[in-house]
């Protein structure tokens, strides 16, 4: 039935294919490989006795062949935005991350034919500059079979050839002809199609390859062009996406040896696209546009993404650029902390690869001992921390979790160096302390969350700091609630606010972080509906800590009864 539909396809007989029909003989596909073949290895079974003698398939060897022929036929066949491509590329990639089956399709000869030949000419789907998906599916695949085997580097320089030419000839345009419209697909396809391919590398040695491979020739020189480039934000972001990928120390694979210069470079390199690109927002922020997300914040997640893994990364000490004087982190940190004041809080929200973006740099950026490097003002605090306020009700939890490790390790830093200018900073703004101390016990006093833990750890140095905000703010709620539930969350309370002593230690930091999750506990076994204050004008507070409640009173009075019994009796 295949050969019958890829010969009327191929000859233009009957009309248009059947989309239906090639779906269901993928599936077939996907589902006899799962069942038969399996996702490491070769199973034993009957049913190539019968294939064999029927269709002359005697073993799993020659159905991947038969797979990966009718893949490679979709590919070169269907466009890309029909359903065929995208399920066949999802079937192909699922054959090469299995670490016995790539080795599997390695061996064949479609396969080896295919990284002979893997430009648009041998797949349709390519010709779609904006089909990125589809792109870095494909050439992950591609780039998990040529190192299935540990491709020696005459190979790989085979391979990598078709945009070695590419790059040469982009480089030698002048800066105005590389922005042309009809050189631009070019641009596009040679940055994505990288990209696509970077990202399935995963050790050090094929790393190595290609870091050495793209230093060659200058062919990094295209990258930084593209990013400086004006009036092309699409070029520009496919430009900063790269050099995403490019930095990131995915599975450890940027580790180099402590002589190699390879790191520092890399850190250059990628300051060098962050400044650039930073730079020119900085600019131009007066200056309307039609699509702020498109044509700013995009590029500007883009480059806290970059500086976010390039600091995580820790495969460059770059706490001793600066004695020796090299800039590069410097400017990077500076241009960073002025984008994150342009943008107003509320986009945090709004657009949330942005939110994303920004906690996770922040976190890096903000932990020790980072964070007595970055250059943070009185502005840049103040902005910062109502960005992590404003995350607390992102659409994703891990952004809400990011917003809470950002404001623990700066009020951590504050407490543990007193004499810092973090701590300066800190202790200067109180009025900041008492805004986080506020916002953060109306969610855990007040909301479900499923992060509670995460919040947990900066709202202790937060009471640590200011405690008597604490009490007379949580007085404050307690006088806010109906009369019959007062009693219970008194008790809550007052179990919460006593666990620990509020001095900066783990254990009191866990113990805490237990007291809270009791805390949940007791509101919900007791049905507690509790009512958030609007006023902070709710007469005289009630001291949680020395009040009694009834029951308490009560149990109190019945041990002194018993006491006096026992007495008596003596």
């Amino acid at each position: 039935l295949d050969h019958v539909v890829r010969q009327r396809l191929q000859h233009g007989v009957g009309g248009a294919p059947s989309e239906a029909l090639e779906l269901a003989l993928l599936h077939l596909h996907h589902s006899f490989r799962a069942t038969y073949i399996g996702e490491q290895g070769y199973k034993a079974t009957a049913v190539y006795a019968r294939l064999a003698a029927l269709v002359g398939l005697r073993d799993s060897s020659h159905v991947l062949a038969l797979v990966l022929d009718k893949l490679l036929f979709n590919l070169r066949s269907w466009p890309a935005a029909s359903s065929v491509v995208q399920r066949s590329l999802q079937l192909f990639h699922d054959l090469s991350v299995g670490y016995v089956s790539v080795r599997q399709v390695a061996k064949l000869d479609g396969a080896k034919a295919l990284l002979a030949a893997h430009g648009a000419d041998g797949a349709r789907f390519l010709g779609a500059v904006d089909a990125y998906k589809p792109r870095a599916l494909y050439f992950a695949g591609l780039a998990r079979i040529l190192f299935s085997a540990d491709a020696p580097p005459p190979v790989f320089t085979a391979f990598m050839q078709p945009w070695a030419d590419a790059i040469g000839e982009l480089l030698a345009m002048p800066d105005a002809q590389l922005a042309l419209d009809h050189v631009r697909p070019s641009v596009l396809r040679v940055l994505r199609d990288l990209r696509g391919f970077l990202s399935a590398v995963a050790s050090k040695s094929h790393y190595a390859l290609f870091f050495d491979w793209v230093r060659a020739a200058q062919r990094m020189q295209l990258v930084q062009r593209c990013v400086e480039m004006r009036g092309d934000a699409r070029v520009q972001i496919a430009a900063l996406k790269f050099m995403a990928e490019f930095v990131f120390n995915r599975t450890q694979r940027l580790n180099f040896d402590v002589a190699s210069p390879n790191g520092i470079l890399i850190f250059r390199e990628a300051s060098r696209a962050i400044w650039a690109y930073g730079s020119r927002v900085l600019e131009e922020r007066d200056v309307a546009v039609r699509d702020v997300y498109k044509e700013r914040y995009k590029g500007v997640a883009a480059c806290f993404t970059i500086l976010a893994r390039l600091v995580s990364g820790k495969y460059v000490a770059i706490g001793v650029m600066p004695l020796y004087g090299d800039d590069a982190l410097e400017r990077a940190y500076r241009v960073a902390v002025e984008l994150l004041k342009q943008f107003p809080v509320p986009d945090v929200i709004a657009y949330p690869k942005l939110g994303k973006a920004t906690t996770a740099l922040l976190e890096v950026l903000l932990a020790r001992p980072n964070i007595d490097l970055v250059p943070l003002d009185d502005a840049a605090y103040e902005h910062i921390m109502r960005v992590c306020v404003e995350a607390f009700d992102h659409a994703e939890t891990a952004v809400s979790s990011s917003a809470c490790g950002v404001i623990d390790g700066v009020l951590t830093a504050a407490i543990e160096s007193d004499g810092s200018d973090v701590a300066k900073l800190v202790r200067a703004r109180s009025d900041i302390t008492t805004y986080l101390l506020r916002a953060m016990l109306n969610i855990v006093l007040f909301e479900d969350r499923p992060n509670d833990w995460s919040f947990s750890r900066p709202l202790f140095c937060l009471i640590l700091l200011d405690t008597q905000f604490a009490l007379q703010y949580t007085s404050q709620i307690v006088q806010y609630q109906p009369v019959e539930r007062r009693e219970d969350l008194i008790k809550a309370l007052k179990e919460l606010l006593s666990s620990t002593e509020f001095v900066l230690t783990t254990a009191n930091r866990d113990r805490f972080t237990q007291a809270l999750t009791q805390y949940r506990r007791e509101v919900s076994a007791k049905n507690l509906i509790l009512m958030v204050p609007t006023s902070q004008t709710l007469g005289a507070p009630v001291d949680i800590l020395a009040h009694s409640t009834a029951k308490d009173a009560a149990a109190t009075g019945l041990e002194r009864q018993e006491e006096e019994e026992a007495s008596m009796v003596d």
